[in-house]
């Protein structure tokens, strides 16, 4: 951090802030949540395709092409590099994402060692357990974390907490899957009840009508003992008449309504939506996303530095936190070109083997 940002640091710290945040409190004093239950989100992203490649993609985008680290001082990019290593941070920053994703929230508890209180360990709590406790100010006093009987207290320090588009002054992030909920239960409902259409479409009630009560129990008598290869055969006169469904009923404009909000609500860039798409659609959706992802990016890069790379070098004595950088380190030959591997071939300064595999790294089909 620079010398103005440690400067600003201690001068919020002397600060206090005036401005009540309105909280709802539960029974338990931690705020409440409001909205949709875990429980209800997390079982539609395990049982809607739809719901579940929609989060499963974001994560992918978000952190699936994997991260490194930059840092003028060598000693602090090892430190966090090997702290990563350690804690297998690829891992748990796709977990984290996810349930940030489906919940609304993840909850990293940073394990620090009892002697010295440095920071040993990174722990994903499952987010259905975990509560907030603010005071009147919206500052966190702790963060409570309850499975049944057993209650566990977190300082703040000792969460790491990320929140996906919070609303307001919440204490909670909202899941990706509340704006589709009602969609996602709608189209659910619609689709059980095209089971029972199909079904009485395929085998029909039928109303049977018996010239009197006895010819009646005879043909109720026939009918449940028949076997399904069986003719009905009886004396006397019987009618009937099946109870059919209207073929002419058209569903498709209803179904084609719940697909596009969910679509929309969901602002993924599905394989099922981007084929029915044009090309100019195609590409506006994908920067589209793109920006999203851009800035769900920004938001863990700067939450890791500084709740997690941050107090692993202090506690080394060293000042500047490593940058976290998403995808993969560029190696610079890709600034490089065939006229100037050419022209330091020609100055002596690469042999001809040396400059096959530079134009082999840069893609040129070169045998090394």
């Amino acid at each position: 951090m620079s010398l103005i940002g440690r400067l600003w640091e201690k001068l919020r710290e002397t600060a206090a802030p005036k401005g009540i945040v309105q909280t709802a409190l539960s029974i338990f004093r931690y705020e409440a949540r409001k909205g949709a239950s875990l429980e209800e989100l997390e079982k539609y992203y395990l049982t809607d395709p739809v719901a579940h490649a929609a989060v499963d993609l974001y994560v992918e985008l978000t952190v699936g092409g994997g991260y490194y680290t930059t840092a003028e001082d060598q000693r602090a990019k090892e430190l966090v590099d090997g702290f990563a290593e350690t804690v297998n941070m690829d891992e748990l920053l796709r977990e984290a994402v996810r349930n940030m994703l489906i919940y609304g929230d993840a909850y990293v508890e940073k394990v620090y060692r009892k002697p010295d209180g440095r920071l040993v360990g990174l722990n994903l709590l499952p987010s259905k357990t975990v509560r907030v406790e603010r005071d009147r100010h919206g500052r966190v006093l702790r963060f409570v974390q309850r499975d049944g009987a057993t209650s566990v207290s977190f300082k703040p320090e000792e969460i790491l907490h990320l929140k996906h588009n919070p609303v307001g002054n919440s204490a909670y992030g909202t899941s990706m899957l509340t704006p589709v909920l009602g969609f996602l239960k709608a189209k659910r409902k619609a689709v059980e009840n095209m089971e029972k259409i199909l079904s009485r479409y395929a085998a029909p009630k039928v109303i049977w009508r018996a010239p009197n009560r006895n010819a009646l129990q005879q043909l109720q008598a026939v009918l449940e003992t028949l076997r399904p290869d069986e003719d009905i055969i009886l004396t006397g006169e019987v009618d009937f008449k099946p109870l059919t469904v209207d073929p002419r009923a058209r569903f498709e404009f209803f179904y084609e309504y719940l697909d596009r909000q969910v679509f929309e609500g969901l602002q993924a860039p599905l394989l099922s939506w981007l084929r029915n798409a044009t090309e100019a659609s195609a590409r506006t959706m994908l920067e589209t996303v793109e920006r999203r992802v851009m800035g769900i990016q920004r938001y863990l890069k700067r939450k890791v530095e500084a709740e997690v790379f941050k107090p692993l070098v202090e506690a080394e004595g060293l000042k500047e936190v490593p940058r976290l950088n998403w995808g993969s380190p560029k190696s610079r030959l890709e600034d490089v070109s065939l006229a100037d591997v050419g022209g330091l071939v020609k100055s002596g300064i690469l042999d001809p083997s040396e400059a096959r595999r530079w134009l082999a790294k840069l893609g040129f089909p070169l045998e090394v």
